[in-house]
């Protein structure tokens, strides 16, 4: 009987639709469902979570804090201050910017490189600076964390202008392109955060040198390059295109919707009439691997959970909603009392880039259409249930 649960389960969670909620003094609804994956997240990172998924990823410590942080952001973004929930919000972030800053945090990263630390670090590290600070209205803003960010976005600045690359190392002699976009979008932050446009020159000379060393084979932006010669060592894969056009969008709109509209064509695929983003481009194939999660009938996990957000943001509401159901039925999200978890919370990187991607839902998204794309999975669940009953009837 444990498949045919498992089936009503799957299939129920496809019409998931997250709770919204208003809290005391608001303006602005906010996603009750991501609060709860929050308290789930919290708990889980008191308990050492940083540490753990430090031994199963190369920057687990980092990862899963900043994907808090951020989630946290999103959460929060046009709450009234005095909130209970703006308060908490900017409590936590306070809280993951102080243990990204620390020794433990920064033990990995290697200080000897151009930009010290390398572009992972200082990229994810500033733009969850930046976005805190972008929060909050000036007379509330630490000045030690401005001096911070303007620092670090004037380190990444001068990164940029002396090299000759696009890309900057995240270790040394090595390049991986997603990392140095995140750092370069914490400078266009920076002009939007402080209403300047301090870095304009920089990022349009980035964007140049960018379009020249696109992938070859698709003229999206790669996935790993040679540290000397910026050839493309992996071409584009879902994983890494997913979390660039997250914040390639706000550095560039107009060659981001580009980058997404070939990507869209590339990747966005279906099995049995539900969503997925390919690991691979249509017509490849590949293995997954540390930066992929498992990859299915050539579906990747990391590169599907975080184009959901990608969706969204360039305006597919309708697939994103799909992948989001599709990530629920799969993912097996159960809420209990006031925390929500995936997977029954085993993996809590996962639970991270799920809330992450689940942060940008307004309750508005829930009048969007998504068609008949279950009919195909629903029937299967029928066949299944038949050939289980026929199975036990036989027995």
């Amino acid at each position: 009987m444990l498949p045919i649960l498992w089936l009503c389960f799957f299939n129920a969670s496809l019409y998931y639709d997250p709770g919204f909620k208003e809290s005391s003094a608001a303006e602005v609804k906010y996603n009750e469902d991501v609060y709860h994956q929050l308290n789930f997240l919290k708990l889980k990172l008191a308990e050492g979570a940083g540490e753990e998924m430090q031994t199963i990823f190369p920057e687990g410590f980092i990862f899963i804090n900043v994907l808090y942080g951020l989630t946290w952001c999103e959460l929060i973004k046009g709450q009234v201050e005095n909130t209970d929930l703006y308060q908490e919000g900017i409590q936590e972030i306070t809280s993951t910017i102080a243990k990204m800053d620390s020794r433990e945090a920064k033990r990995i990263f290697p200080e000897e490189l151009p930009l010290k630390y390398g572009a992972f670090y200082r990229g994810w590290s500033n733009y969850l600076l930046g976005k805190k600070i972008g929060l909050q209205s000036e007379e509330h803003r630490e000045e030690g964390e401005v001096e911070l960010f303007k620092q670090n976005c004037q380190d990444i600045n001068e990164a940029i202008i002396t090299s000759t690359s696009p890309y900057l190392e995240s270790y040394k002699s090595q390049k991986w392109p997603a990392d140095g976009v995140i750092a370069v979008a914490s400078l266009k932050l920076s002009d939007q955060v402080f209403k300047e446009n301090q870095y304009e020159k920089t990022l349009e000379e980035w964007l140049g040198k960018v379009k020249a060393k696109l992938d070859k084979e698709t003229g999206l932006i790669p996935h790993a390059v040679h540290y000397r010669t910026d050839e493309a060592i992996e071409g584009a894969r879902g994983c890494s295109q997913s979390l660039i056009l997250n914040f390639l969008k706000d550095i560039d709109e107009s060659f981001a919707e580009d980058q997404f509209q070939k990507y869209k064509n590339l990747f966005l695929t279906r099995r049995v009439g539900m969503p997925g983003i390919r690991e691979y481009p249509k017509g490849t194939f590949g293995l997954g691997d540390v930066d992929s999660g498992p990859v299915i009938f050539g579906v990747g996990g990391a590169a599907s959970i975080v184009g959901q957000r990608t969706m969204g943001r360039y305006g597919e509401w309708s697939v994103y909603k799909q992948l989001r159901n599709s990530i629920e039925s799969f993912g097996m999200g159960i809420n209990i009392g006031t925390e929500k978890k995936y997977l029954f919370g085993k993996l809590p990187m996962a639970d991270a880039f799920i809330a992450w991607s689940n942060s940008i839902e307004g309750a508005e998204v829930e009048q969007v259409a998504t068609g008949s794309w279950r009919i195909i999975a629903q029937l299967l669940s029928i066949l299944l249930v038949l050939m289980i009953g026929f199975f036990i009837f036989k027995l």
